[in-house]
């Protein structure tokens, strides 16, 4: 092991480049108050739009939600307040069939919690199809398209405990998908544990396409999805972990370009979480005519799994 000795005058040395560092922290403490000045930024007002948040999806009849945009800095009472459009003209047409939209407090698009959402018990999606959207609101009309896919499913799932859980009673679904050999598919992955979820709920990185995995089959894995308006387990078991012994429905829906383009780039805005040193984004938006939001078609299909280790 090498020795460093300190002599006298290497110590005379470090006590000037001390007081040299205090003088330059002084100085630059000195100058900065100096220069403090307050700055004022007015910021634009800005406009309020329609936000659409439309699902249709095979064998269910579509639902639309309607809110309004609001200013970053508006009072709280201000969004809350004006939140749901009720008043809109909502019609949705599958190019033979066109229904106006019954709007109605619904139990079942957030269930449990209730929601204004607009509904048509006339259209009934199928796959292959192409819906059509019109809302008038607000002195505006918005127009969007979607279509639902030929669903795409799982070929097995099963659940896999996690090493670096605290006991091997916790631990992840794992899923084996077969791509087709057709670029351009997209998926999105919701999930419920029955008995400790409310709904079915899209997992965080829900969303994803087959740019890197076009024809492929492989396995993948995902964990709980949450719940903003239940941030506690009932159970008080831990929300990142499915548990051997927990009921879970799985719904791997197939979605086209546009649909994932929206989800995908909402995902990544959440992402960021306000931080600061996050590349700029925006949302994009398949609502035609000043909204915002999406009108997405869903090829879905569903799954019961029972957690146990293999």
């Amino acid at each position: 092991m090498r020795k460093v000795f300190f002599t006298a005058k290497a110590q005379r040395r470090r006590e000037k480049e001390i007081k040299f560092l205090r003088l330059c922290v002084f100085a630059v403490i000195l100058f900065a108050s100096g220069c403090e000045k307050e700055i004022t930024v007015e910021l634009p007002d800005s406009e309020k739009k329609v936000v659409v948040e439309g699902v249709i999806e095979q064998g269910k009849h579509p639902y639309v939600l309607l809110t309004r945009s609001s200013p970053y800095f508006a009072p709280i009472a201000d969004f809350t307040d004006n939140l749901f459009v009720t008043d809109a003209i909502v019609i949705v047409s599958d190019g033979i069939i066109t229904d106006t939209m019954q709007g109605a407090l619904n139990m079942e698009v957030y269930k449990p919690y209730p929601a204004f959402a607009y509904t048509s018990d006339i259209i009934t999606g199928e796959t292959g199809r192409t819906y059509y959207l019109t809302v008038i609101a607000d002195g505006k009309t918005l127009t969007s398209s979607t279509t639902i896919p030929v669903p795409v499913p799982l070929d097995s799932l099963w659940f896999k405990e996690d090493l670096g859980a605290s006991d091997d009673s916790l631990g992840f679904i794992w899923a084996h998908l077969t791509d087709p050999d057709t670029i351009g598919n997209a998926y999105r992955w919701y999930s419920q544990i029955l008995g400790r979820q409310s709904r079915l709920l899209p997992n965080d990185g829900s969303v994803f396409n087959d740019k890197f995995i076009n024809g492929q089959s492989f396995d993948f894995a995902y964990d709980p999805s949450t719940d903003p308006l239940e941030p506690e387990d009932p159970n008080g078991l831990p929300l990142w972990y499915f548990g051997v012994g927990d009921t879970v429905v799985v719904k791997f829906c197939t979605i086209n370009y546009d649909t994932y383009t929206f989800l995908n780039s909402l995902e990544n805005i959440r992402f960021s979480n306000g931080n600061p040193f996050a590349a700029p984004a925006s949302v994009f938006t398949n609502i035609k005519g000043g909204g915002l939001g999406g009108w997405c078609g869903y090829g879905a299909t569903y799954d019961t799994i029972v957690m146990k280790i293999q």
